[in-house]
């Protein structure tokens, strides 16, 4: 064979294996390609979450997700979201939610009421709550902290931070006291039980019953002067006004003032929790003491708080961790 002959030969082998290895390298760069936008991909979706676990699993984590309502953004609401004081997330599929002041810490072994199920799409990062009046809504869920997550509707484009807590560590008393407003509203009627007058001519001594409920966006009262054994849906509501509950310097001790329309008067009262049915008004004017239980339980499943409105609160992002 020719010297020529060769060369070619050799030149040709040479090509042979070059264009092999471009056809390597180029599959091998297709796959590193493909995996890089893979794992972009899955870190996009979930770089929220824990490395360690799901969504379900992120859900389940703490026992109640209290929800912080002041951290509430956008212009819609979920009604049995923003009712809710915390909501759980059961293993068995179950959710549970702790509407009601009264009862809290005891109701449902401390989870409140059954209020419907969920399901889990965890590649989506979504769940849906198919709520027993309100029918299935779904949530985008972000994970905010260690202990703190999102919830996102996107119809009513509205967020809430629900905050979690294992319920060994679960501050009842506190959440109870922070939110005497909602407490005062979750009877029908309050009725005058006992009382020790030490100026019996007070225009309040004549009244004998009150409610509280919203009104618009305003705290309402009314108070009646019917007989104590009337039955509540026949008293007669005598005086309307509004009403705010404060702290004071004496731990579990209120200031309840109610500030009637009627000429603009006004009565101060300091306000104690007997029990889950039964308060003491003690009026810081005239120092009678008058005590009220509570009629006609409501046990709450759809309407929502307000945000901002109980005045109980001295700051919007509170911990409720057991001291």
């Amino acid at each position: 064979m020719s010297a020529f002959l060769i060369e070619k030969t050799f030149w040709h082998i040479v090509c042979k294996i070059v264009g092999d290895m471009k056809k390597i390298l180029y599959i091998l760069s297709a796959i590193i390609l493909t995996l890089s936008i893979s794992s972009c991909t899955i870190e996009e979706r979930y770089n929220d979450y824990q490395d360690t676990q799901s969504l379900t699993q992120l859900l389940q984590s703490y026992d109640l997700w209290y929800v912080d309502i002041d951290q509430t953004t956008g212009t819609g609401d979920v009604p049995f979201v923003s009712r809710a004081f915390t909501i759980s997330f059961m293993y068995n599929g179950n959710v549970f939610a702790n509407n009601n002041i009264v009862g809290i810490g005891t109701t449902g072994n401390g989870y409140g009421i059954p209020v419907g199920q969920y399901s889990v799409f965890d590649y989506d990062g979504i769940v849906e709550i198919n709520h027993a009046i309100d029918g299935i809504v779904p949530f985008e869920v972000r994970q905010i902290s260690n202990n703190e997550i999102e919830l996102y509707n996107r119809s009513q484009n509205v967020r809430y931070l629900l905050v979690g807590y294992q319920k060994t560590h679960f501050d009842y008393d506190r959440l109870f006291y922070e939110n005497i407003t909602y407490f005062l509203q979750e009877f029908e009627a309050w009725t005058k039980v006992y009382e020790d007058l030490a100026q019996p001519n007070a225009i309040f001594a004549g009244e004998h019953h009150l409610a509280f409920y919203v009104e618009g966006d305003t705290n309402t009262f009314q108070s009646s002067e019917s007989a104590p054994n009337t039955a509540v849906n026949q008293i007669i509501w005598d005086y309307t006004g509004n009403y705010d509950v404060y702290n004071t310097s004496i731990e579990n001790v209120k200031d309840l003032v109610l500030r009637y329309y009627v000429n603009n008067s006004e009565e101060d009262f300091e306000l104690e929790i007997i029990n889950d049915q039964r308060i003491r008004l003690i009026n810081i004017n005239t120092n009678n003491i008058y005590e009220f239980e509570g009629r006609n339980y409501i046990e709450y499943m759809r309407p929502g708080r307000l945000k901002n409105l109980h005045k109980t609160i001295g700051k919007t992002h509170y911990s409720l961790m057991k001291k």
